[in-house]
């Protein structure tokens, strides 16, 4: 693979049309790109054409979403309307539910952590992942920064997050302090009624009105819910963190270790981390019908990052960007490893790659996103501030 270049950083405000309109305009070109990669990932993953792919998300989704979300479909007709070329809100919708679509057959290789510290100088809290997904979606990347224009007490003032031109929420953190990563689960199961979100307009609502952990934990349990499965680690500046196995059926919450670093008598450190497949249990509240279908690499990299973090516990690692990212550049298990790089010979979905590492610390509102693999030198870098 090449070496990456940095991705372009998108700032919009206003209205949600005002929001999409910005982003249309400012990445055309990737919002296009993004629409041929998907419409080759569509073919090759579920057999449909972008058209079919389309109709099947205006009959799925457009329906619900102008019923129970009128904003987002604002927002979409302004991207569409930005990007041009022919581009209409339909075909937004569709690259905003391609979660729905494709990976219920498939899943992406991410691994996050969430990772509280609290010692003499006070609380920090983490958030870390690598995001592993198709190599063309190197092109198609983008850093946004939103100020939406809302009612004061409906919605925060700000949010970054690092996602893909033409969809509107991804991973990142708002300026109350709180903040998420997410991996793709390969399961079957989807939501059918209005309080059912595509994945990624449900982490657009999180980034947008969720204050706390438990603001987003009440979004999730009486407001709206996922319409495919997803796992959400969530974390705020108090220092709850935790992380949500998403489903249609129910979610499981999976509440952090406790560990205790080694060199440092009053400071104290918990942590959960997760990868690709379901393992909370019944009494977390795992629905007993729903089921995944994982790739034997998850498992290992979830070993392998709780290893790498406890050990990092015991050795007296302080945690910090540069600790976070050196685990997150492991290579145990190569190709296949927490920081993933193509297999000789790759086609189909075992031709992904870490596309890059993002990392954030919700006390201070600072985020870093380190563009490519984080193992390799020298990859360009994006600061967040909030």
């Amino acid at each position: 693979m090449s070496q990456p270049r940095l991705v372009k950083t998108v700032r919009c405000t206003g209205t949600p049309y005002q929001i999409g309109l910005a982003h249309g305009r400012a990445v055309a070109a990737q919002v296009h790109k993004n629409v041929a990669t998907y419409t080759a990932f569509f073919d090759e993953t579920v057999g449909l054409t972008w058209a079919e792919a389309r109709a099947r998300a205006v009959d799925q989704f457009a329906g619900r979403l102008g019923r129970c979300y009128p904003a987002i479909l604002e927002e979409m007709q302004g991207i569409a309307d930005g990007a041009g070329g022919g581009l209409t809100r339909d075909d937004v919708l569709t690259l905003n539910v391609r979660s729905e679509i494709a990976l219920t057959n498939y899943t992406d290789g991410c691994t996050s952590l969430a990772q509280e510290v609290v010692g003499a100088d006070g609380r920090q809290v983490f958030l870390a992942q690598n995001w592993d997904w198709l190599e063309e979606l190197h092109e198609g990347m983008v850093s946004f920064d939103i100020a939406p224009e809302t009612a004061p007490g409906n919605g925060v003032e700000r949010f970054v997050f690092l996602g893909e031109a033409g969809i509107v929420g991804k991973i990142g953190m708002n300026s109350a302090g709180f903040g998420f990563c997410m991996n793709a689960i390969r399961s079957g199961a989807q939501g059918t009624t209005d309080r059912h979100l595509p994945v990624h307009v449900l982490a657009r609502r999180l980034l947008q009105y969720a204050t706390s952990l438990d603001a987003a934990l009440a979004i999730l349990e009486t407001e709206f819910g996922a319409a495919s499965c997803i796992n959400l680690m969530l974390a705020d500046r108090s220092g709850q963190h935790a992380d949500v196995e998403c489903s249609p059926y129910g979610h499981a919450r999976i509440d952090p270790d406790p560990t205790k670093l080694a060199d440092h008598g009053n400071a104290s450190s918990r942590f959960v981390a997760h990868t690709n497949h379901l393992y909370g249990t019944a009494a977390q509240g795992r629905p007993a019908r729903l089921v995944d279908h994982p790739a034997d690499n998850s498992f290992a990299r979830l070993a392998r990052m709780q290893a790498l973090t406890r050990a990092d516990a015991a050795a007296g690692v302080p945690v910090s960007f540069a600790s976070l990212h050196a685990r997150l550049s492991d290579l145990e298990g190569a190709p296949y490893a927490i920081c993933r790089s193509r297999p000789p010979g790759a086609v189909g979905m075992e031709r992904m790659v870490t596309l890059c590492t993002i990392l954030m610390e919700l006390t201070t509102g600072q985020g870093r996103v380190s563009i490519g693999r984080p193992c390799e030198p020298d990859i360009p870098v994006i600061e967040w501030r909030l």
